[in-house]
């Protein structure tokens, strides 16, 4: 009896081996103003202050930090955990990567327009399992959370959190149409939420997890895989105005990419809130 009592003990530590990490650090996320004092250890890069300051400061329910023997993770409200860095068993598409990889390209807001050479591309490979976090894991469970919001003359459908921040920027750009009304063309909703890979790839797209927008198919935005040109006019005269607006909000612009996507918006405050502090030289 004591002999299989034994092995069943043995048995389930086994299973929890396998199941959890051999050990496990909490570490205190960055706080605004205080030094950090994680900056230099072994595991952390550069960068690594700046970007956990961004994405705590963009997503309210990352709490915390992890390390394991597995990498760094994110620790969510419920004890969700996303990976932030290291390496993940399988394989996985170059699209999708850790969330420390889909914030290392800088993205540069308004009024700079960047050289776009092969391969910058500044939030173009996303970290599918932070999304799917905050969004949810399948079609139903992000439509269930969608917002139907009125606003610039249409309806849009979006995440609880790209839904504030595209009033915030609609609230500045109804301003601006009443000296501009030409630029109300622009806005013309062709897409918000739609559960989908992107055209080409095995991917989801943004547009999956209700956080991205396209606009301006009418006045010729367009998109790398349906034109000839390896950098389009439209990268540096689409309405600046339109751009920062959605900048300022939280958004992204598509345009910024070698693969344009010059109808596409998408909600990663993390990196709008990254390139602004560079900028201004506030980093931690």
């Amino acid at each position: 009896m004591r002999v299989k009592t034994f092995w069943r003990v043995l048995g389930f530590f086994c299973l929890l081996c396998h199941a959890q990490p051999l050990w496990a650090v909490s570490i205190p996320l960055p706080v605004e103003g205080q030094l950090w004092p994680y900056a230099d250890q072994p595991g952390f890069q550069s960068d690594d202050a700046l970007n956990l300051l961004c994405l705590a400061q963009s997503y309210p329910d990352i709490q915390g930090l992890e390390q394991t023997d597995e990498g760094l993770w994110l620790v969510l409200t419920g004890g969700r955990r996303v990976l932030y860095a290291g390496e993940r068993a399988g394989e996985h598409d170059y699209l999708d990567v850790d969330v420390r990889t889909s914030m290392e390209q800088p993205y540069r807001c308004e009024p700079e327009r960047p050289g776009t050479p092969p391969g910058y591309a500044p939030g173009r490979r996303r970290c599918y399992g932070l999304l799917m976090a905050l969004y949810g894991g399948n079609a139903r469970e992000v439509a269930q959370r969608l917002m139907s919001i009125h606003a610039l003359g249409q309806t849009w459908a979006f995440a609880p959190q790209a839904a504030r921040a595209f009033l915030r920027a609609a609230a500045v750009i109804e301003q601006k149409l009443l000296l501009q009304p030409e630029l109300a063309r622009w806005l013309k909703s062709s897409g918000t939420f739609l559960w989908r890979r992107i055209a080409g790839e095995k991917v989801l797209s943004a547009h999956s997890f209700g956080i991205a927008f396209d606009i301006g198919l009418a006045c010729g935005a367009t998109y790398w895989r349906w034109s000839s040109l390896q950098s389009h006019p439209l990268q540096q005269t689409f309405s600046p105005l339109l751009v920062r607006a959605f900048e300022d909000a939280g958004f992204i612009w598509g345009g910024k990419w070698h693969e344009f996507d010059l109808m596409h918006f998408e909600y990663r405050p993390e990196l709008i809130c990254k390139a602004k502090r560079r900028a201004r030289g506030q980093t931690p």
